[in-house]
């Protein structure tokens, strides 16, 4: 019987710690493309600060990693 607990409890945390590091390398892969110069896309219904103008009818932001 102890055997048997041995193997469910092993059996549980590598689980749990499979869960857990999938979801420290999802987050780090889905991590959202950044731009140079500009704020993060609003929502439509979002009434927060809006992001800055654009200055230069060519203004070309550059993509960072």
């Amino acid at each position: 019987m102890r055997v048997l607990r041995a193997i469910v409890l092993a059996l549980l945390l590598s689980l749990l710690f499979g869960v857990a590091v999938g979801t420290l390398l999802r987050l780090r892969l889905e991590r959202p493309v950044r731009y140079l110069g500009s704020a993060p896309a609003s929502l439509p219904l979002d009434i927060g600060e809006p992001g800055p103008p654009i200055l230069h009818p060519r203004h070309d932001e550059q993509q960072i990693g």
